[in-house]
């Protein structure tokens, strides 16, 4: 359980394609006292990138202790992003690194939490930290402290957050996050309410399956296909429901859609009376991101 590390920044637009690139093409500079000028940011910022590396399932850290001696290599995912989608251009790209950090508690806690566990549409960011706090008051006899939560939950916000109205910055200050692109949480400045997009995402299917893949064993590992109940799906830690705050209506109505286009990619709505399920092909979630590259460039 890890809070913290990326330095109260939220992943800024160029930041993983550049740790990416440095991290694959001289990774011993990675590992330099320096490796910040090699990225071309600040100390602090330099550590935020190997953090959001690492969470966001792009690199891992060689060995338990590898992360405080800066020690990393690239992930299967990351190689493949690298040689696919080098400048993070393409949505699913996004979507999938979302996925991960919902599923990725150990430095993403706060994120696995919010989308896992946190119920509220409508909230503050006071109510989103006091929620926090009663959360891992029941899960841990010690915790961080309420200063720690507040500089997690603020990343976590603004992190996804679409500001209304917008605000009046320079159009080629880099400081927005990305993820607000895949527009899951909007804040209104003058209430300081956020508000979470409940309807329906444009969501590929694969990378749907890249969902459903990461949080069931039994898909990601089993053969043939799999059948779920849409509802389960929607509720289920770590699945598309959650990862994309979709409710079982929703999910179906996007499924729907993949039939009605052609483009279920090996997820299908099944049963015809009763409960709908969903049948999806058996594979590694890594599978899935190489089946959305394939079709999409």
């Amino acid at each position: 359980m890890r809070f913290g590390g990326h330095e109260t920044f939220p992943i800024r637009e160029g930041w993983l394609n550049k740790g990416l690139r440095l991290l694959v093409e001289d990774p011993i500079k990675m590992t330099d006292e320096y490796y910040a000028d090699w990225l071309g940011v600040g100390r602090n910022m330099g550590k935020a990138i190997k953090h959001w590396l690492v969470a966001t399932g792009i690199a891992q850290p060689l060995g338990s202790k590898a992360i405080k001696r800066s020690a990393f290599e690239c992930t299967a995912l990351g190689q493949l992003i690298y040689e696919c989608d080098p400048h993070f251009l393409e949505a699913g790209t996004w979507w999938a690194l979302h996925v991960n950090l919902v599923n990725n508690p150990d430095y993403a806690y706060s994120w696995s939490w919010y989308f896992n566990t946190f119920t509220l549409t409508r909230f503050d960011r006071a109510v989103c930290v006091e929620g926090l706090r009663q959360h891992l008051q029941m899960q841990r006899s010690s915790m961080p402290s309420v200063k720690t939560l507040q500089r997690d939950i603020s990343c976590l916000l603004n992190t996804y957050a679409k500001k209304i109205p917008p605000s009046k910055e320079d159009p080629e200050d880099a400081s927005e996050s990305p993820f607000t692109d895949l527009e899951l949480l909007t804040y209104f400045q003058a209430s300081g309410q956020f508000h979470l997009n409940t309807s329906v995402k444009n969501i590929p299917a694969a990378i749907l399956g890249y969902a459903m893949a990461k949080s069931s064993p039994d898909i990601a590992m089993g053969s043939g296909k799999s059948d779920i109940l849409i509802r389960n799906a929607a509720r289920m830690p770590g699945g598309p429901g959650r990862c994309f705050v979709m409710t079982s209506e929703t999910l179906h109505e996007l499924l729907a859609q993949f039939e009605s286009k052609n483009e279920s990619n090996g997820i299908e709505i099944s049963g015809m009376a009763g409960e709908r399920t969903l049948r999806i092909n058996c594979q590694e979630p890594l599978e899935w991101i190489k089946h959305y590259y394939k079709d999409n460039l």
